[in-house]
């Protein structure tokens, strides 16, 4: 009987902690696939794409990032405008959701190619307009 109190204990002992692992926003953090975690790092700017052709950043553009936490928070500096909130991402990781913490705006983004180093996206903005942006891993 004795043994079964203990486990009994840490076992709801194990249960109470887990419950307050909690990200800043208030909620538990996302469980992520090996892939979504590949994705949360600090991505720099590198440039766009209009009609298949590069274009270099421009004066905005160029201290621009996107940041991915594990936590499910990220933080994003798109044209100079920092913008930040929450993100999970859909099962066959292509799709990126972001919440803004502000207005509770949600967007969502097309993961098309990444790897370790470089991550190619598509952002619709308002307009509907495909903004095609490649970003490389901050050293």
């Amino acid at each position: 009987m004795k043994k079964f109190s203990t486990i009994l204990i840490l076992f709801l002992f194990a249960g109470f902690t887990g419950m307050n692992a909690q990200t800043a926003a208030g909620g538990t953090a996302p469980a992520l696939s090996a892939k979504a975690k590949s994705l949360c790092k600090t991505w720099t700017f590198a440039n766009s794409e209009n009609f298949d052709l590069p274009q270099a950043p421009t004066e905005a553009q160029k201290n621009d990032q996107f940041i991915l936490m594990e936590d499910g928070r990220f933080r994003w500096i798109y044209s100079g405008t920092p913008v930040v909130g929450t993100w999970t991402i859909d099962k066959s990781n292509a799709w990126i959701t972001l919440t803004q913490d502000v207005t509770k705006e949600t967007f969502r983004i097309k993961v098309m190619e990444s790897s370790a180093d470089k991550l190619k996206i598509d952002y619709r903005d308002k307009d509907e307009i495909h903004n095609i942006l490649h970003f490389t891993a901050a050293k």
